[in-house]
C-alpha cells in the first residue's frame, strides 16, 4: 500500500499523529489532507465524511496521481483509531490553470439500508425479536448489526414489513417497540444500544471547550399532557353544571388516569395525545405521557461545543451516546448530558470537535403499543392461514 505524505509535511503535521485523519482506499493510505469533516452521531444515519486535497502528489520526479473511484470500499481512521467505513458516495474534481483538486464525500455503509427498499420472501415475521429483524433487513447489504446490553431482545410474535418501506425505517419503527437506540459504528456495522451506552471526559469551558452556545427554548413544552380515549363520549344525563366540555373531557380521559406535568412550564399549555388501540390497562399511555414531558424538556436545552481536540482528557475520541460532564462557566450550566453529535473537523484554522449534546431524556424512544397480534394463539392461527 503506497503512503501519500507529501501533503502532510508541507502541512506541517504527521500523518502517524493522533488528530491525523487517514483514508484507505483504492489500494492507497492517504493523509495530510486539506480539509477534513467527519460527521458522527446517535440521530444521524449514515454517517459520514469530507475530504479536500490537491490530486497531483509531487512523490516523485514525475509527480503521483491519485485514482479514486465512486462506490469504492473504503475505511477512514483518525490515528490508529477507526471511524467510519463505507463506501467514496461521491468523487468531485475541480481542475485550473495551475491546480487539480478532489473533493470525497463518504458515507457508512448504512448507506445501503437508508436508500434501499427493504426485501423479503415475506413481509410477515412471527415468533422473533427487534435484534433480528433489524438483523434481517440489513442482511442482503452484507451489514451487521450487533447488540450492546440486551438492547433488541424485546420478543414480537408478529411484525409485518410495508411494502416500499426501507430498510431503515423497519430498524426504526422495530427499535421504537424495543425502547433503544441504534446507530452506526466505526467498522460499519449498525449498534442497537440503550441509552448512555460510557462515560467521557469532561467538558470544561476555559480548559479543552473554546467556544460554547446554551440554548433554552419553550418551543413545543407543555404544562399539562393528557392520553385521551379516541372515542365519542355520551353523557347519559344532563352536565349538572351547565359544563357539557368539562364532563366530555372527563368521560374521554378518566379511563386512563394518564397524565404528566412539565414543571417549567407555568402558563396554562394544555396537550392531549391519544390512546393507541390495543393499550391494555392504558400501561403505553402512562409512558407516553411521561415521554413526551421528558423529550420534549431534552430537546429544549441543547449545548453546542468547539473543543480543542478530537479526544477527551483520557485520549478517547469523542463518542455519540455517552455521558460527558459538562462546565461552562458563566453559562451556568454543570451537568452530565449526553453527547448526541460530533463533527471531527480539520482546515486552515485547526483540529477542532464540533459537539452537539443534549439531557439524555431528549434520546429516549416514543412507547408504542406491540403489534396487535401478541398471544400465540393468533400468532398460531396467522402463521397456519
Amino acid at each position: 500500500m503506497g503512503i501519500i505524505n507529501a501533503l502532510s509535511q508541507a502541512l506541517g503535521y504527521d500523518g502517524t499523529m493522533a488528530d491525523a485523519a487517514t483514508i484507505y482506499v483504492g489500494g492507497f493510505s492517504i493523509s495530510g489532507w486539506e480539509r477534513v469533516s467527519i460527521r458522527v452521531g446517535v440521530e444521524i444515519m449514515p454517517w459520514a465524511a469530507m475530504f479536500e486535497t490537491t490530486k497531483w502528489q509531487p512523490t516523485t520526479t514525475d509527480g503521483y496521481t491519485i485514482t479514486i473511484n465512486e462506490e469504492d470500499s473504503c475505511r477512514i481512521q483518525i490515528g490508529n483509531d477507526p471511524v467510519l467505513t463505507g463506501y467514496v458516495q461521491t468523487v468531485d474534481e475541480e481542475v485550473g490553470p495551475e491546480e487539480h483538486s478532489i473533493r470525497l464525500v463518504v458515507t457508512s455503509r448504512s448507506i445501503d439500508a437508508t436508500e434501499c427498499s427493504a426485501e423479503f420472501s415475506t413481509y410477515q415475521m412471527n415468533n422473533t425479536t427487534v435484534l433480528a429483524i433489524a438483523q434481517q433487513v440489513c442482511k442482503p447489504f452484507d451489514i451487521t448489526v450487533k447488540s450492546l446490553g440486551g438492547a433488541g431482545s424485546t420478543s414480537i410474535q408478529q411484525f409485518s414489513v410495508i411494502l416500499t418501506e426501507t430498510a431503515y425505517e423497519v430498524i426504526e419503527r422495530a427499535t421504537r417497540l424495543a425502547g433503544c437506540l441504534f446507530y452506526d459504528q466505526p467498522d460499519g456495522s449498525i449498534l442497537l444500544a440503550p441509552i448512555g451506552t460510557a462515560v467521557a471526559g469532561a467538558l470544561v469551558l476555559g480548559r479543552n471547550v473554546e467556544r460554547a452556545r446554551f440554548m433554552r427554548s419553550m418551543n413545543g413544552r407543555y404544562s399539562k399532557i393528557q392520553a385521551i380515549l379516541q372515542t365519542t363520549a355520551v353523557l347519559f344525563e344532563a352536565p349538572k353544571d351547565g359544563n357539557k366540555q368539562a364532563q366530555e373531557m372527563q368521560a374521554l380521559t378518566a379511563p386512563s388516569q394518564a397524565s404528566a406535568t412539565d414543571p417549567g412550564v407555568t402558563r396554562y399549555r394544555p396537550m392531549l395525545v391519544p390512546v393507541e388501540t390495543g393499550d391494555a390497562n392504558y400501561a403505553v399511555a402512562a409512558q407516553r405521557v411521561q415521554w413526551e414531558v421528558a423529550r420534549r424538556y431534552g430537546r429544549s436545552r441543547p449545548v453546542e461545543l468547539v473543543c480543542d481536540s478530537w479526544r477527551d482528557s483520557n485520549g478517547r475520541l469523542w463518542q455519540p451516546n455517552t455521558l460527558a460532564p459538562i462546565d461552562l462557566g458563566k453559562l451556568g450550566l454543570s451537568e452530565r448530558w449526553l453527547i448526541a453529535e460530533v463533527e471531527f473537523v480539520q482546515g486552515a484554522d485547526g483540529t477542532h470537535a464540533n459537539i452537539v449534546a443534549m439531557p439524555a431524556e431528549a434520546f429516549k424512544p416514543q412507547p408504542l403499543v406491540l403489534p396487535m397480534a401478541q398471544n400465540e394463539g393468533v400468532a398460531a392461527a396467522t402463521r397456519n392461514s
